[in-house]
């Protein structure tokens, strides 16, 4: 289990979240359930999707973990209720509802995310239908992965948007795929929907000559060379001046901090509102789960450094002795 899994749960933040849980969803979770919010996991309702039958059995089988409760809907979400193309790629992780452009994978030499071996049919339902249905309300949490159609598959999801205090949605920086929009137009929607843009997360870049990037080298005719952006997570908070009941903003405060923003978390619970809600001072419950998250992060830091040292002594090599 990882190292942040339920990290607040001992904590004071923890106790008055326990009584406060959210449902949390996830929409590409094949790979299992969103972990940037495993330090409040124990209050997460988790939801994710999976539209392939034999996955989904799969998925029916894992325990909850750390989550307060985890299950999984066969659905395909999608920008509306009816059937849909998937294009189904050679490598399966581009698989999208979206037809990908070859040009791009010709011109970075990674034909393997754009090539389509085969299309298959997918009965879809927009995100508010498939909730209606599963009796899901008011989610607070949507991480969304979904190879080009997550602006599509918001805009049909008026009600969950209303509902969602943070938003996790994979951007790119080139049209991957037909009619796919890039970055800036999902973070002009979001806005207009009350969102704020509040980090890039993992950014990944591709190189023409292999996929060796900086600040390491391969071994091949040019070794070393920074990498394209190409594509990355944003994470969207809600603007707190659009939302008036403290409960929302003690949630809207803790996913924040679930992802390291203890300022931004400090901030929403020192409102006088919120802070009248928690009945006693913010600032203590902050500091103690800043220290423990802290020390989290230091502890992975260290042991992702010592890792490196492998990665940069092979980057040697390649660069001073042949």
């Amino acid at each position: 289990m990882s190292l942040s899994a339920n990290l607040f749960r001992p904590l004071g933040l923890g106790t008055i979240l326990d009584r406060h849980p959210m449902t949390g969803l996830d929409i590409g979770s094949r790979g299992g359930f969103e972990p940037d919010l495993m330090p409040i996991a124990f209050a997460v309702d988790a939801i994710g999707f999976e539209p392939e039958p034999e996955a989904f059995a799969r998925l029916g089988d894992q325990p909850k973990g750390a989550w307060r409760s985890l299950r999984h809907l066969p659905s395909a979400i999608g920008a509306k209720d009816g059937p849909q193309m998937l294009h189904i790629t050679r490598d399966p992780v581009s698989t999208s509802l979206l037809r990908p452009d070859p040009s791009i994978g010709e011109a970075f030499a990674k034909p393997q995310f754009f090539e389509v071996v085969r299309e298959v049919p997918v009965a879809c339902r927009t995100l508010d239908s498939a909730l209606a249905e599963a009796g899901v309300s008011d989610p607070a949490y949507l991480k969304i992965d979904v190879e080009g159609a997550e602006l599509d598959i918001l805009k049909a999801a008026p009600a969950t948007l209303a509902s969602l205090l943070a938003i996790k949605a994979e951007v790119g920086f080139l049209r991957f795929r037909h009619d796919q929009p890039i970055a800036a137009e999902i973070e002009l929607f979001l806005r207009g929907q009350g969102f704020e843009l509040l980090d890039f997360i993992s950014p990944r870049r591709w190189r023409i000559q292999g996929y060796v990037i900086h600040p390491q080298a391969g071994e091949g005719a040019v070794p070393y060379s920074r990498g394209r952006l190409m594509q990355g997570d944003y994470l969207f908070l809600r603007d707190p001046d659009t939302i008036a009941e403290p409960q929302r903003l003690f949630h809207l405060a803790m996913l924040a901090m679930a992802h390291g923003f203890f300022d931004t978390g400090l901030a929403i619970l020192s409102r006088p509102a919120v802070a009248a809600w928690l009945g006693q001072p913010p600032e203590p419950l902050v500091a103690e789960a800043s220290k423990a998250f802290g020390r989290m992060v230091w502890r992975q830091s260290v042991v992702r450094h010592l890792r490196l040292l492998w990665t940069y002594g092979r980057s040697a090599l390649n660069l001073f002795l042949k």
